[in-house]
């Protein structure tokens, strides 16, 4: 008997086919990046309307100082020149809140997730000794100093911004006085005193898009956060003091001390980076369509493998024969359920889209291999199997935190199932007529 007869070649041909079959799979899996590329195009679009990522910086104070230098001359005479400085004065007591409502905003068939907050601010300044920061009082120009507010995004500014200082109203200007802390914000000018604490308070609406944050600047810092989102997502260099879920959302609490940062309360220039230290929330879906279909193309080679060995189980069991084109078709039918999967849920969400783009698929294999096979029995077990393996998939991509394990011993059944029906194969018979 010659190899190419024995079914052991043809095994080894069908697992060839197997492998070509992944070009096309993960010519797929290019399309779906192209598809979020288009979605992340579309989103960065409405959000450069509404506004983006948010993040409160201060408030602070600014002084502006002059900083003598005294240079020696050639002739051994003595110049004094001055170069004007700003010292950075954060809050000892800093205290906040914003209530963030999430919606979703469309352009076309694409979703961007933006929020409107209503926040507020309080707390106390108190200004440092001077002398201990090597700042003679008599080059303070106390008339330039202003309390700033850094902004991420000032399109998200919605209406005017309350600021009291003092029981004073303040008329808060777009810009910072200096940009050494951030680039973009608020401020105004502020009268100020030495030895004489200064009280404010600020409330505004604030829109942004996929996240908000906060820098602590206090000395004390405690803020609170309450939202709608379900699915809350906290970044940045600080974990909650307290975190509340609900149904009908959450409640979240940061509270952080002068001593869990690397910066002090008074500096002067670009001594320091305070930004880098931040807490806050990201409002994203998790797992959203892009991402779940990705996830599914990466099962294809299981898919695509299970059904041709189902196939080739049937035809020894049969003694039919199914040709390498055949096989081509079958493996197409396959690779294209991860297109219509694709293009449904971008229109139907990924659910229904799922349950479709899978009945849709297994009506058509089973249709072929009732017409190759011959025998409406075993298309009826090329179905039922391709069946039990989409929705095996589809319960691995709906896990999260068991996804490993539940895929590790859907494996491992799967296994045991193929040893159990090929026991009784006769791997050496002639198969000269397949």
């Amino acid at each position: 008997m010659k190899f190419t007869e024995k079914p052991m070649f043809k095994m080894l041909a069908v697992g060839m086919l197997v492998l070509l079959l992944l070009i096309p799979a993960n010519l797929v899996q290019n399309l779906i990046r192209e598809r979020e590329s288009t979605q992340n195009s579309a989103i960065s679009e409405i959000t450069s309307i509404w506004g983006g990522d948010q993040m409160i910086v201060g408030p602070y104070i600014s002084i502006p100082f002059l900083d003598p230098i005294t240079v020696t001359n050639e002739d051994g005479s003595k110049t004094v020149s001055y170069s004007r400085k700003n010292l950075y004065v954060l809050p000892e007591v800093l205290d906040g809140e914003v209530d963030i409502v999430p919606e979703n905003r469309s352009l076309g068939i694409y979703e961007a997730i933006v929020y409107e907050g209503d926040m507020k601010f309080s707390g106390r300044f108190v200004l440092p000794d001077f002398a201990t920061l090597g700042i003679q009082e008599k080059y303070i120009e106390w008339n330039k100093a202003a309390v700033n507010m850094g902004v991420t995004d000032l399109r998200g500014v919605e209406g005017s911004v309350d600021f009291t200082w003092n029981d004073e109203v303040l008329e808060m200007n777009s810009g910072l006085s200096s940009t050494e802390i951030y680039p973009s914000g608020i401020h105004a000018s502020v009268f100020i005193e030495k030895d004489k604490e200064y009280n404010f308070n600020m409330s505004s609406t604030l829109r942004g898009s996929n996240s908000f944050s906060v820098v602590p600047f206090g000395k004390q810092t405690r803020f609170s956060m309450n939202s709608p989102w379900q699915e809350p997502s906290f970044k940045g260099s600080y974990a909650t003091a307290a975190y509340t879920p609900a149904n009908d959302g959450f409640t979240a609490t940061w509270e952080v001390s002068h001593l869990n940062r690397n910066y002090p309360q008074a500096w002067s220039g670009r001594k320091y980076n305070p930004t880098v230290d931040f807490f806050g929330t990201e409002f994203i879906q998790s797992v959203d369509t892009y991402s779940k279909t990705n996830r599914v193309t990466k099962y294809a080679i299981l898919i695509i493998a299970l059904t041709f060995m189902v196939f080739y189980f049937s035809e020894l069991i049969n003694a039919s024969s199914v040709n390498a084109l055949q096989y081509v078709l079958i493996g197409l039918a396959l690779v294209l359920f991860y297109t219509l999967l694709l293009s449904f849920s971008e229109h139907l969400g990924f659910n229904y889209a799922y349950l479709l783009a899978a009945v849709m698929t297994v009506v058509m294999e089973f249709f072929y291999a009732k017409s190759v096979l011959k025998s409406s029995k075993l298309a009826g077990y090329v179905a039922g199997v391709l069946s039990l393996l989409y929705a095996f998939i589809f319960i691995l991509i709906q896990l999260k935190d068991f996804a490993l394990v539940a895929g590790s011993l859907g494996l491992f059944v799967i296994l045991g199932g193929i040893m159990y029906i090929s026991r009784n194969i006769e791997w050496n018979r002639d198969n000269s007529e397949v």
